[in-house]
């Protein structure tokens, strides 16, 4: 919704209906007449902090709380390169970024280690510069399967340009075409309904996944979480899950960082030691990850330990309820709802309703699914 919002304001014609989203846009981005609230998304503010830098008016974008102790200083650098004019104002519960076009067009690099958005805000912003634009990535990718993505729906939009291992080039003016998406399923939410139905379910159904269009690297759980011990079986358009004996597993999270929370869940009830590579980004989520998540579940009983960049986690054989807080982090409260599914006793998780950044409905599908919940 915040970037519905957003590109209303900067010009767009959005009509929403039950499952469909028509939008007009107006090709280079409008100034808007009045901030745009990002709220707690971090995609809203990266990519719209990209995009309207190729409008010649004055663009200023706002964000609280957490989002005010995320990076974004790297993409204002690599913005001002190709042309932008930007300015930052940071302060402890809010942040305040202003932007101005044109982009010029040129060479430019960006730090690739630290989001994904950063890389996608980029590419998506260079159609619109007046000349060619060429991005060096630095470091390494994280991420890579989203940025893939990236450029799959820009070359579906009618958008030319080269891609190396480490660079993109992509010529200046374009026009972007419009076209018609399916979009699929959110695996990275839908990871905890699976998670929940193979510790604490017997057979559950999820609806409304989708690998068939462009591919969302968190589908990478249905060949994962089997591997694991929850057996998930794709019938037809929908995935029965089973619950299972879960074993200990190593898995590289390099490309799949919002998985992580999930996977600490169900490593912390599987049989053995287990570890999970490449989480040293979970520190510029909406809470530090690499903090919260082993807090909350040392709470219930299990064993985590953060070393450089993995997690090793020793499973229990059985966690136990307590209060627990979601660190005003989305992830964490739904990785607190799964873990206290499987778990003896009561658990009772303050500021839960933080789960309506990324899936309204998640408290409602579980009550569906079974789960008896109270709201205090």
């Amino acid at each position: 919704m915040r970037t519905l919002d957003a590109i209303r304001e900067m010009g767009a014609r959005v009509r929403e209906s039950r499952d469909v989203i028509v939008s007009r846009g107006v090709g280079v981005p409008l100034p808007p007449n009045v901030p745009l609230d990002c709220g707690e998304s971090g995609a809203t503010l990266r990519l719209l902090t990209a995009i309207s830098s190729a409008s010649m008016g004055k663009t200023v974008l706002i964000a609280g709380n957490s989002l005010a102790k995320r990076p974004i200083q790297p993409l204002l650098d690599a913005l001002e390169i190709i042309g932008a004019s930007t300015r930052l104002d940071r302060a402890e519960d809010h942040l305040r970024v202003t932007v101005q076009g044109p982009l010029k067009g040129g060479a430019t690099s960006i730090d690739a280690g630290i989001s994904s958005q950063f890389i996608s805000g980029l590419l998506m912003a260079a159609p619109l510069a007046r000349d060619e634009v060429r991005i060096t990535l630095e470091g390494q990718i994280e991420s890579r399967p989203y940025v893939e993505m990236t450029l799959a729906i820009m070359k579906q939009h009618g958008i030319l340009l080269e891609e190396t291992k480490d660079s993109f080039r992509i010529p200046a003016p374009q026009e972007y075409r419009p076209i018609t998406h399916r979009v699929p399923g959110d695996f990275s939410s839908a990871a905890f309904l699976i998670a929940a139905g193979g510790t604490a379910g017997d057979n559950i159904t999820v609806s409304g996944l989708d690998r068939d269009s462009i591919v969302e690297p968190d589908s990478v759980v249905l060949e994962l979480f089997p591997q694991i011990g929850i057996d998930v079986k794709e019938i037809g358009g929908d995935l029965l899950v089973t619950k299972g004996q879960l074993e200990h597993f190593a898995f590289d999270a390099s490309d799949n960082p919002d998985l992580v929370p999930v996977l600490e869940v169900l490593a912390a009830q599987a049989k053995g030691r287990s570890e999970i590579r490449g989480v040293r980004r979970l520190r510029y989520k909406e809470s530090n990850r690499l903090e919260t998540v082993p807090e909350e579940l040392t709470k219930m009983g299990a064993k985590v330990f953060v070393k450089e960049d993995k997690v090793v986690i020793d499973g229990s054989e059985k966690l136990v309820g307590e209060r627990l807080s979601s660190h005003h982090d989305h992830r964490v409260a739904m990785a607190c709802a799964t873990a206290a599914l499987a778990a003896n006793g009561q658990s009772v998780i303050e500021d839960a309703e933080v789960v309506s950044k990324s899936y309204p409905a998640f408290f409602n599908d579980l009550e569906r699914l079974g789960a008896r919940l109270d709201v205090e």
